[in-house]
């Protein structure tokens, strides 16, 4: 059983999803996970604002090729991909995991989620509050990539 709690469907659908000017393209095989943001520097500079991302496991998504998708080393363990062409933050991948981190806003169905939780809010800058109850993680514990207890 996933340590990462899904979303209200349970049956297995496809979802598919694309950048902005549609030169990347990826489907993934639900039930999703629930969405998690992250208020991280990295994620707000790669962003915009703070990122919000589904986490899926590697063989239930499939990124069509295309010369389109490049990737940026945001650390020595972690890498973003984004569309070379309109600039779409896309993806993000830790060294040695078996899932990838789809940002949410890049599908393209009206997907079956919800927000779920709040991670590395103490970077999170002053001009937003968060007040919506869900739970938040001051940080995020990259080895074990668990909320902290």
């Amino acid at each position: 059983m996933s340590d990462f709690p899904t979303a209200n469907s349970e049956t297995a659908t496809t979802y598919h999803g694309s950048c902005e000017c549609g030169s990347v393209q990826f489907t993934a095989q639900g039930p999703l996970r629930n969405v998690n943001t992250c208020h991280c520097t990295q994620c707000r500079k790669s962003s915009g604002h703070f990122g919000a991302f589904i986490r899926i496991e590697t063989e239930k998504l499939d990124v069509k090729p295309s010369d389109d998708l490049t990737w940026f080393s945001s650390t020595d363990r972690a890498k973003k991909a984004f569309c070379k062409q309109c600039g779409s933050s896309l993806f993000w991948v830790l060294e040695g995991r078996d899932n990838w981190s789809v940002m949410a806003g890049a599908f393209d169905d009206d997907i079956p989620v919800t927000l779920e939780a709040h991670l590395f809010t103490s970077e999170k800058p002053t001009y937003y509050t968060l007040k919506d109850g869900l739970p938040q993680a001051e940080h995020f514990d990259i080895q074990t990539s668990q909320q902290p207890d």
